[in-house]
């Protein structure tokens, strides 16, 4: 049958083909009871059909097993050739600025499956997070962000250091601020109202934290409650408020701050001379959300050339 010149379910080259079908995004592929040299599956329509499974990844390939001693079927060996470093990257989702809060550099396959694992200590509460695993080659040319997204949610008050951290049940501290703006009043003769002088910028917070900072068992997330541990716990807690170096301090209301402390830490019995609270005075002298400011309070290794500007 012919209709407009063309030949209808024929065998002409010029043949009409059949109504097109809608079909479902392919989620789901099994093949069971045979053997088989190879599963390819490309984005690539023009090239004419092949029985033969291309050797090579290219940017339209989605899934290519070759059961060569193994089911594996992603792109990991193209990805080794354009692939230096792993970035794992995050920002808060009301904002659009990332941070880069790990790196890891690419030399075998084995540092792809290994991946980045570890904690990351600079989040606050109450926030939602998204998280992206970012290729990197060379710093040049950042790959496909691959995402997910967390709640962050905890219910205690943490002091922390880049290999060190430290926490008290929310019940057992609290942490009072002051927002200092530097400035003073000038009293003239011959003025009835005072003359206000701000001469800085500085805008900042100071506090006070105080809590019973039991010990953490970081492998489940428990605090040691045991009396006969809290004691050296706690000694070795005063070192670390004591050492001099910057910390976050962070809330579970979802206040945080990049901040040292100041003053003298004391340790005082609350009641029972085991039942011992430690208290601290502390001033704001950073941006968290700094890849900069963390980098030079020794609170993080991310150098410059990864920070996103």
């Amino acid at each position: 049958m012919f209709f407009l010149s063309k030949t209808i379910l024929g065998t002409s080259i010029n043949t009409i083909p059949l109504t097109p079908t809608h079909l479902n995004n392919i989620t789901y592929i099994r093949l069971a009871n045979g053997l088989y040299d190879c599963l390819y599956i490309t984005k690539e329509t023009i090239s004419e059909p092949s029985m033969d499974c291309p050797d090579e990844w290219d940017f339209d390939t989605i899934f290519h097993a070759d059961f060569n001693n193994s089911t594996n079927a992603g792109n990991v060996d193209w990805n080794l050739k354009t692939v230096s470093h792993l970035l794992i990257k995050r920002r808060n989702t009301k904002k659009f600025k990332w941070m880069t809060i790990a790196v890891k550099e690419v030399h075998t396959l084995e540092d792809f499956t290994k991946g980045l694992r570890g904690n990351d200590y600079t989040n606050a509460c109450h926030v939602e997070y998204e998280y992206a695993v970012v290729p990197v080659f060379h710093g040049m040319e950042e790959g496909t962000y691959y995402t997910t997204f967390v709640d962050s949610e905890f219910n205690d008050i943490f002091i922390v250091e880049k290999n060190h951290i430290v926490g008290t049940p929310a019940t057992d501290g609290y942490c009072d601020t002051t927002r200092r703006i530097p400035s003073s009043i000038n009293e003239t003769i011959n003025n009835r109202y005072p003359t206000y002088i701000r001469n800085t910028i500085s805008n900042y917070d100071k506090g006070s934290c105080k809590g019973k900072f039991i010990e953490l068992d970081e492998e489940n997330c428990d605090f040691v409650v045991d009396d006969a541990l809290r004691i050296p716990y706690q000694r070795e807690l005063m070192d670390f408020l004591a050492d001099g170096m910057p910390k976050i301090l962070k809330h579970f209301d979802g206040r945080i701050w990049l901040m040292i402390v100041t003053g003298d830490p004391t340790d005082t019995a609350d009641t029972t001379y085991q039942n011992r609270d430690i208290s601290f005075e502390w001033a704001e002298i950073g941006n968290y959300e700094s890849e900069r400011d963390l980098y030079y309070t020794n609170l993080s290794d991310i150098e410059e050339k990864w920070w996103n500007k």
